[in-house]
């Protein structure tokens, strides 16, 4: 990249998915009109960390769908609902809820999107000064960039806010993800925050534009590494994490240079999933979820109105 282009170009010798590409070839077999994705060319002005990594206090937001069991689930409609992961649950304690993802190695796995368990060790280690008591996790498929603007941002930034961190890394699943975490690390790094931003979707962070981006070019729903490969789940983090001290140009993408076992790009491994259905309102992924809601809450909270969909967060 030279830096000042936009949107960034894939070096020589990586293919990434044109996710965006893809997404518009779906639309459009369905009859649906483009979809209209966030497009930033300007840059944020880098945050500079005010002291060294291994004394800095890193926050960490998935978009994954992730929650703790007893939490309520998200739903599918534009829930821009979040939840508070203590940093120290177990992975049996964690499940998933999201529609524009494979889920399967998420849910054998939760660490290859909400990447706990290598964090703590990196922390043990003192290759970070400390983690933030409470990942933050949401639903990242959200088509509505008002609602993400609206609802999600101002959320998340009042979270930060009290937990104070020197840095925060985000770690998007799906391709609407992307866009969203993308859009998230600009306005944090705008309010202060020093941001890295995981990523699987080279086309989507190019034109969205965070500031710090560590590419991985494997399968969406692998952004933090394979599942149990916790090994490889550091080295990634390690390299990602750099870039909050070494980068100095806004908005470039850094391939990370890791390579998937097989050519994953032929043999999709999505191939024979049983993809959700796309429902036209609020909907839970498993019926317990919602029988889980209405114990809670007193009614299902994903068919209720717009105010209730607001599931508390823990």
């Amino acid at each position: 990249m030279r830096p000042g282009t936009f949107p960034q170009t894939p070096p020589a010798g990586l293919d990434p998915i044109d996710y965006i590409a893809r997404a518009m070839e779906t639309y459009g077999a369905m009859g649906e009109a483009p979809y209209r994705w966030a497009t930033n060319p300007d840059p944020v002005a880098l945050q500079r960390l005010s002291r060294p990594l291994n004394l800095s206090t890193l926050a960490v937001i998935s978009s994954g769908g992730v929650y703790r069991v007893g939490q309520v689930a998200f739903h599918y409609q534009n829930d821009t609902s979040f939840r508070r992961i203590p940093i120290d649950t177990a992975p049996d304690q964690l499940r998933i809820a999201h529609f524009g993802y494979d889920v399967r190695d998420a849910q054998r796995d939760p660490n290859v999107i909400l990447p706990l368990a290598a964090l703590r060790e990196m922390a043990d280690r003192g290759e970070i000064g400390n983690l933030c008591p409470k990942a933050l996790t949401f639903m990242g498929g959200i088509y509505s960039q008002r609602r993400v603007r609206d609802e999600l941002m101002p959320a998340l930034h009042d979270e930060l806010v009290a937990m104070a961190p020197d840095a925060v890394l985000l770690v998007p699943a799906c391709p609407i993800c992307h866009q969203t975490v993308g859009t998230l690390a600009r306005y944090f790094e705008e309010k202060g925050f020093a941001t890295v931003t995981l990523s699987s979707a080279f086309s989507i962070t190019a034109i969205v534009h965070p500031p710090r981006s560590a590419f991985l070019d494997f399968p969406l729903g692998h952004t933090a590494g394979r599942p149990h490969e916790r090994a490889e789940q550091s080295a990634i983090l390690r390299s990602a994490l750099a870039l909050l001290t070494s980068q100095d140009v806004s908005g470039e993408i850094c391939p990370l240079g890791v390579g998937w076992q097989e050519d994953w790009k032929v043999n999709d491994p999505a191939r024979d999933y049983e993809w959700p259905p796309r429902y036209d309102r609020p909907h839970y992924q498993h019926d317990e979820d919602r029988k889980a809601a209405i114990a809670r809450f007193g009614e299902d909270v994903a068919g209720g109105t717009d105010s209730s969909c607001q599931a508390p967060s823990d």
